[in-house]
């Protein structure tokens, strides 16, 4: 089954906001689902780049970059959990 770049782009929303509660340090978020969950946003952004051309590259490209950003910053809240 093929996905729409609205598909895609919901669920890349969807993973972010999960990655974002484990690197707020919101209660109930364990290391374990900030692994998985940068996990889950690479995969996604990384089916996104088949929209680096056409009418949705712009809107790809900016959705990835967000979500990249997102990535760095879990890694880096789970790099501060691993040394305390």
């Amino acid at each position: 089954m093929r996905t729409s770049f609205a598909d895609l782009k919901s669920a890349l929303e969807e993973a972010r906001a999960f990655l974002r509660g484990f690197t707020l340090g919101r209660r109930g978020f364990t290391q374990r689902d900030g692994l998985a969950a940068m996990e889950r946003v690479q995969r996604l952004c990384k089916r996104l780049d088949r929209y680096g051309s056409g009418p949705n590259a712009e809107e790809a490209a900016m959705v990835a970059a967000r979500a990249r950003s997102c990535i760095s910053a879990a890694q880096a809240r789970l790099a501060l959990l691993r040394h305390k």
